[in-house]
């Protein structure tokens, strides 16, 4: 074994980090401790990424017994060329996406934005889906993506999982992520039974801004390890605690609003109704 096999391609802001974290606990499956790698297509900013194939692969400890390598990339899914990246590298390889309900992805990624200074705290929601964000609505068109990996992969290496499905029967979950990959039998972990990624209160988008985002722009390196670091998770999840996570869709959608984006995603609730996902009631 010399190359990655197991890819977790996105969706962003969807449940991949909670999905790593399940994954990882496997005794027969290897995570890469940096999470979010960047490596294939344009997924990420060329500071971020490894600059060689060797510097990937330092990544991975390729003569240890594992069954899997796996790199979990969220933006992996954006684009059908990092698919034919993907492809080309390992065609072998098995591919994993998470979905949410649309809306409520794009609320996230809304506060996340806010987060990373990428939206001033001050601008509306209508303001960002009036052009200063168009990722907001991309990313959550699964249809326009998604559907590259299937045709490239087709369903017996590539598998789209749902977040709230999940959520609701979590051992359902496990028992599809083990069938899927044909890993052995091992217990669920329960140690996060939430996603490991919440997007911040303003007041915690605050302090990352003035904390972790110099770091990430300026230290790419060393963001990388924070990321894999223990420790830092666990400050991460206090400083939640004592700041709180972002709002609710209740505190951010007015009725109009909803609608207008109910509408612009009734082909994407007909796409995840397609996958079977029968907890998304749609426009």
């Amino acid at each position: 074994m010399n190359r990655v096999n197991l890819f977790l391609i996105g969706v962003n802001k969807a449940g991949t980090s909670w999905l790593y974290y399940l994954l990882d606990q496997h005794p027969e499956v290897f995570m890469a401790e940096a999470k979010e790698l960047y490596f294939f297509g344009e997924a990420g900013r060329a500071e971020e990424r490894p600059e060689t194939l060797d510097d990937y692969h330092g990544h991975f400890p390729f003569d240890a017994d594992y069954q899997y390598f796996g790199d979990a990339t969220v933006m992996y899914y954006r684009h059908a060329e990092t698919a034919d990246a993907i492809q080309a590298y390992n065609p072998d390889a098995k591919l994993l996406a998470i979905v949410r309900d649309p809306i409520q992805r794009l609320l996230s990624q809304f506060q996340y934005h806010k987060q990373l200074g990428l939206l001033n705290e001050s601008t509306s929601l209508s303001e960002a889906l009036d052009g200063r964000d168009p990722k907001l609505l991309r990313d959550s068109h699964y249809e326009e993506t998604l559907p590259a990996y299937t045709e490239r992969f087709g369903p017996e290496q590539f598998r789209i999982v749902s977040l709230e499905a999940g959520k609701d029967t979590p051992d359902a979950l496990w028992a599809t992520l083990l069938d899927f990959l044909s890993l052995p039998n091992a217990p669920r972990p329960t140690g996060e039974d939430r996603p490991e990624n919440p997007t911040g209160s303003a007041a915690f988008r605050a302090v990352y801004r003035m904390t972790v985002r110099p770091l990430r722009r300026h230290l790419p390196g060393a963001y990388r390890w924070l990321l894999g670091s223990p420790p830092a998770r666990t400050a991460k999840r206090a400083l939640l605690r004592l700041l709180g996570t972002a709002g609710s869709k209740t505190d951010l959608l007015p009725p109009e609003l909803e609608t207008r984006l109910r509408d612009e995603f009734a082909p994407t609730y007909a796409y995840l109704q397609t996958l079977g996902f029968d907890v998304y009631e749609g426009p």
